[in-house]
């Protein structure tokens, strides 16, 4: 029994090699494709490494730039705040321009009417100091 049962097991293990044999030209264009596939996956894998770092300084990159565009947006908001103050402080002056141009036209009214007033007044005291001379002239005579 021992003799059937090795002829059944080399009859197994032969008939399973013949069937699962391949022919030699297919099983060198399967290798020559596995070898294709490697190369694809290793320049697969190469790409992901590099599209990492790349993404990496892509990534410190953008954490500058918005470092920096917040350094940027807090010194127009410095420059906002002083134009704010500015334009109020003009507007401020202004007012007081105005104000004083105000004064200053009433102070010019007054100035010449008080100049009107004292050029009447010159004019009667010369009347005056005519009319004395003219009286005095008359006197001595």
């Amino acid at each position: 029994m021992p003799k059937v049962v090795k002829l059944c097991l080399m009859c197994s293990i032969v008939s399973t090699t013949l069937l699962s044999c391949v022919s030699n030209q297919k099983y060198k264009d399967l290798l020559q494709d596995k070898d294709r596939l490697d190369v694809n996956v290793e320049r697969a894998h190469k790409e992901i490494r590099e599209l990492k770092e790349t993404k990496i300084v892509l990534e410190d990159q953008i954490k500058y730039k918005n470092t920096e565009i917040t350094k940027l947006e807090a010194q127009v908001n410095s420059i906002k705040k002083q134009a704010d103050a500015m334009d109020k402080r003009f507007s401020e002056l202004d007012e007081q321009m105005k104000k004083m141009s105000t004064e200053l036209d009433h102070k010019r009214s007054e100035s010449a009417q008080l100049v009107a007033s004292y050029e009447r007044k010159i004019t009667e005291l010369q009347q005056w100091a005519n009319k004395l001379k003219t009286k005095k002239k008359a006197r001595k005579k």
